[in-house]
């Protein structure tokens, strides 16, 4: 009997650091992977359109969400939302419901942004830019973030997957 309430005591405390951790990472847990860009390059295929955001707007963005962050391109901007889809950005563009945004986890978009570094050439001009900035790429059928040599992928779509 006593090496019965030992093993329920056990268990619960399990179930408690399990759940705990789980909370500790929002309802939809870690959400987003680190690759490098020629990984992302062969696992997403190339980039077939990008927009540059300074990184100091994705901080203060940052600053602003919760847990998750979702991303998008519309009308040639990118677009940043909070997970009740409200915007953390200047850019206030209009989205329906049925626009779909990218999520990823707010740590992981802050382990991102540790990696973000001036960009030397956007386009075919060649500019010296003081600020670091990440860039936001559509791929085929996905949406990455890069700064530096690093990827973040693996988003979930909203729709239909949604933290709220």
């Amino acid at each position: 009997m006593k090496k019965m309430k030992v093993l329920i005591a056990f268990l619960a405390i399990i179930l408690m650091i399990g759940s705990s951790t789980v909370s500790a990472q929002g309802k939809l847990g870690v959400v987003g992977k680190l690759f490098t860009q020629q990984e992302a390059k062969v696992l997403f295929g190339k980039v077939i359109g990008s927009i540059d955001i300074p990184a100091s707007e994705l901080k203060n963005a940052l600053a602003n969400a919760k847990d998750y962050v979702l991303f998008s391109i519309k009308n040639n901007r990118v677009i940043i939302r909070d997970e009740r889809r409200r915007s953390l950005s200047k850019e206030n563009e209009y989205l329906n419901d049925k626009d779909v945004l990218y999520i990823f986890s707010k740590s992981m978009v802050e382990k991102l942004l540790a990696n973000a570094k001036p960009k030397k050439t956007i386009g075919l001009t060649t500019m010296a830019s003081a600020e670091p900035v990440v860039t936001v790429e559509r791929r085929a059928s996905v949406l990455s973030l890069t700064a530096g040599e690093t990827t973040l992928e693996y988003a979930l779509p909203c729709p239909p997957v949604c933290s709220e």
